[in-house]
């Protein structure tokens, strides 16, 4: 079957906005290599398979229970998708937040085998 970039791109936006752990999960290789934009590493923070994913999104998840990513535009072909955002939240105890930035995503065999988020700052 050959790949539907608009049909990975949109369901992609619609397991993240759902909050939809198990959707998201579904989109990706076993061993997939995921890099939030945010942590104290250069890379942000990185996550290795599906079951620390797991535990990292659902953190995250209750950490900011309003977050969604709207996109701006994006590429997609079976080798690799970029998917530009502006996301916005409300971490409990803090600020609501408005940030862009972009996902660039290794595909394999129309998973997602690496994940790595960038986005804007202020410094």
């Amino acid at each position: 079957m050959a790949f539907d970039g608009e049909k990975f791109i949109d369901r992609f936006n619609t397991v993240w906005n759902g909050h939809d752990v198990e959707g998201i999960l579904d989109m990706m290789t076993d061993d997939v290599i995921f890099e939030a934009s945010f942590g104290k590493d250069p890379w942000g923070s990185r996550v290795v398979g599906k079951k620390t994913l797991r535990d990292f999104l659902g953190d995250m998840f209750e950490r900011i229970p309003d977050v969604r990513w709207d996109e701006t535009r994006h590429f997609a072909c079976p080798e690799i998708a970029v998917v530009e955002w502006v996301t916005t939240g409300t971490p409990r105890g803090a600020g609501r937040y408005e940030v862009h930035g972009c996902d660039i995503l290794a595909l394999r065999d129309g998973q997602i085998a690496a994940k790595r988020s960038y986005r804007k700052a202020s410094l």
